[in-house]
């Protein structure tokens, strides 16, 4: 796989960080699980840009890796009782 530029990696970047804010708190909508989003990075092995977060209800804190944008993404829709609805919905 050819290497994208770092220009494009970082309006890759940008784009998702003014879609997914670093640092707030966001329910995930079919668990009801509650998490911070502690950064937003780029996958070195095939460049996809990925959401780190943090769970918050437990002691130790688990945190996970998942595709911004991909299969299951944090922005791609998801069903619940058959309905079409966010994954993450962000915490007021």
């Amino acid at each position: 796989m050819a290497h994208t530029s770092r220009e494009e990696l970082l309006k890759k970047l940008e784009h998702a960080k003014s879609m997914v804010e670093i640092g707030a708190e966001y329910q995930h909508v079919k668990s009801g699980g509650r998490y911070v989003v502690t950064d937003i990075v780029i996958r070195e092995d095939n460049e996809e840009i990925r959401v780190i977060y943090q769970e918050l209800e437990h002691t130790p804190t688990i945190s996970w890796d998942r595709s911004f944008d991909g299969t299951d993404g944090w922005i791609v829709p998801t069903e619940v009782d058959g309905k079409e609805s966010p994954r993450f919905v962000r915490c007021a």
